[in-house]
């Protein structure tokens, strides 16, 4: 997996062309398809994942949704989804398509430059079953029918991104980006839904679905403490921020050495999405930044500096609207840049070694 720069898929801007010949200049080798919230609102993260489960609500008054299990729409279309996983068909699957404008002008990019890889998302069961409720408040990842769905119909987004890639280019790998926001606040002791094995389990469903259809399972989490969650769930690609995250990978518990001998990747979300200091920073900075993160990566787990170096990926992070189109661009010529500096140290490390 000779990954060496990816983007986790937010776009701020509105012009559609725009964001296509951004796709095509600076990730013609591993395209992604862009969700673009400032084009519609629809395409925000964790809406625009939720359209393929029946019987959910926005309420306006308290700015959530709810899923309404009393509602025509559940009792008659939940069966659904179940029939659907159990018997996966290329005209079933256009059921769970993503809810993107670019989704269509992604797959013309993926048809036009072939690349060996490209790159999809969806929004993670965890953190759909966290925010969304019942009609009656509870949380869904507490409710055993309705997580089942969820986890079902977050395993189809997947495989019909996977295959309309795949039917567009076979020769693709998808890497299939699992955002996982809320992944930090899951595990309950005392709470049988939400235990490590419930987690890992359903994290586990995802995985396998994403690779037994031919792609790479990736994953995002800001609020994640403990990566054995991820490593354990399949993950072969940790997103990290080293900002805010670092910690978390300097963990005894944390089989980094074999995580990463047996083909995992460090994602490194190292690019500021801060307005202000993507104006002022520069790829030297970053550089030293990373540097300094591999050095204690590697004499806290007794690691050798060419195994991170050459399993490391820089993320261009999600640019968020308070970016505008050009510090949105600046953002991804400093990931690629960054990118190609890190690559060229990896090489210099092994012929010193």
């Amino acid at each position: 997996m000779d990954i060496s720069c990816l983007h986790l898929g937010i776009l701020p801007h509105k012009n559609i062309n725009a964001v296509v010949d951004i796709v095509s200049k600076y990730f013609y080798d591993i395209p992604f398809w862009a969700q673009l919230p400032n084009y519609s609102p629809i395409e925000g993260q964790f809406s625009q994942f939720l359209s393929t489960l029946p019987g959910v609500k926005n309420d306006l008054l308290k700015k959530k949704y709810y899923i309404d299990t009393m509602s025509h729409a559940f009792q008659a279309k939940s069966p659904g989804i179940i029939k659907d996983f159990e018997n996966i068909t290329i005209e079933k699957l256009k059921k769970y398509r993503p809810n993107s404008v670019f989704f269509d002008y992604f797959l013309r990019i993926i048809e036009e430059y072939k690349p060996r890889y490209a790159a999809g998302q969806i929004t993670g069961p965890i953190t759909i079953g966290l925010l969304l409720t019942d009609e009656l408040g509870g949380l869904v990842i507490e409710n055993h029918k309705i997580m089942d769905l969820v986890v079902k119909s977050c395993c189809l987004q997947c495989i019909s991104q996977i295959c309309e890639m795949k039917t567009i280019y076979p020769a693709v790998t998808p890497v299939i980006f699992v955002s996982e926001p809320e992944l930090g606040k899951a595990y309950v002791p005392d709470n049988s839904y939400r235990s490590k094995r419930a987690i890992n389990t359903i994290l586990n469903k995802i995985t396998k679905a994403i690779k037994d259809n031919g792609g790479i399972p990736a994953i995002i989490s800001s609020t994640c403490t403990d990566w054995n969650y991820a490593i354990k769930g399949g993950f072969s690609i940790l997103t990290i921020n080293p900002d805010t995250q670092l910690v978390t990978l300097l963990n005894k518990e944390l089989k980094l050495n074999n995580f990463l001998n047996s083909g995992g990747k460090l994602c490194w979300n190292i690019i500021p999405g801060n307005p202000e200091r993507l104006k002022n920073i520069d790829v030297k900075t970053l550089f030293n930044h990373y540097l300094d993160c591999i050095t204690r990566l590697k004499d806290f787990h007794k690691l050798h500096r060419s195994l991170i170096l050459l399993n490391s990926i820089v993320a261009v992070g999600n640019c968020s609207s308070v970016l505008s189109d050009t510090l949105s661009e600046k953002a991804i010529v400093l990931g690629k840049t960054l990118a190609d500096k890190i690559k060229q140290e990896a090489i210099t490390i092994i012929e010193e070694e």
